[in-house]
């Protein structure tokens, strides 16, 4: 089943984001509630996916909200900026009433790209990053025929969330695994009212689980990263400078915690 404009968890916020032109020129005319407004709806937008539809309802739900001194009239201009200055694509929200960018949809491929997705099903793509994002996906299907021999090799340390780019040159241990025919992360794993997937694979690899079946194993036994379940209490109560096998001793944690349950 492909994932359409499935929501994430985090974005990267530039460190001059207060500092861009747009958001200064908003926050001369409407004060510095404006960039916050603009977060908001950033926020908004990621949580769906890489767009959201955006008219006078969406609008009125989004001040009440909002609140804090944000009327009606104020949130049109803001927008009204907000296109003007290319911050979301305007030819998209004139012909179709939804908010993106190529910002906006190029943070969603990087933060997605172990996700199976069919990019021909997804709407309102601008067509400079469905070419990135095709290549992406070609990039994948080549690294997932990469024999399993090249495991001694020291793969890329990706950064989860999208804020580096895949190299073709190294393999990416959890691409590796998505693609495994042996090992797939099942859909419901996705869901983040339930797990937390994408930050289980990230405290792995901040703890140096280095070795591939390792990871798979914890993965299974932590159903994918299941909220609430032992693996999130043993990764907060461990000393973990005292643990010169990480991935061996959550493996045999887990396993007990599991027999003491039985």
């Amino acid at each position: 089943m492909s994932i359409i404009n499935k929501g994430i968890s985090y974005f990267p916020t530039p460190a001059n984001f207060f500092d861009e032109e747009t958001i200064e020129l908003l926050e001369a005319k409407f004060g510095v509630l404006a960039s916050y407004v603009v977060l908001r709806l950033l926020c908004k937008i990621y949580k769906e996916g890489y767009y959201i539809s955006w008219g006078k309802e969406q609008s009125l739900i989004f001040v009440r909200k909002v609140g804090g001194g944000i009327n009606e009239e104020m949130m049109v201009k803001i927008m009204e900026l907000l296109l003007e200055k290319g911050f979301f694509h305007k030819e998209t929200y004139e012909q179709y009433g939804v908010l993106t960018s190529e910002r906006i949809q190029e943070v969603w491929f990087e933060a997605t790209i172990r996700r199976k997705i069919d990019f021909s099903q997804l709407p309102y793509i601008l067509e400079t990053k469905r070419r990135k994002g095709k290549q992406k996906e070609v990039t994948n299907n080549e690294n997932a025929d990469i024999s399993s021999t090249q495991e001694g090799v020291n793969p890329e340390n990706e950064d989860i969330y999208g804020q580096t780019k895949l190299k073709q040159t190294k393999l990416n241990p959890e691409e590796e695994e998505r693609n495994d025919a042996s090992f797939e992360i099942p859909e419901y794993a996705y869901n983040q009212a339930t797990h937390n997937i994408a930050g289980l694979i990230e405290s792995l690899k901040c703890h140096k689980v280095t070795n591939p079946k390792e990871r798979q194993t914890i993965l299974r036994m932590s159903d994918y990263g299941r909220k609430g379940t032992q693996v999130w209490k043993l990764l907060s109560n461990t000393s973990w400078s005292k643990i010169g096998a990480p991935g061996k001793y959550i493996i045999a944690a887990l396993a007990g915690g599991r027999k003491q349950a039985g």
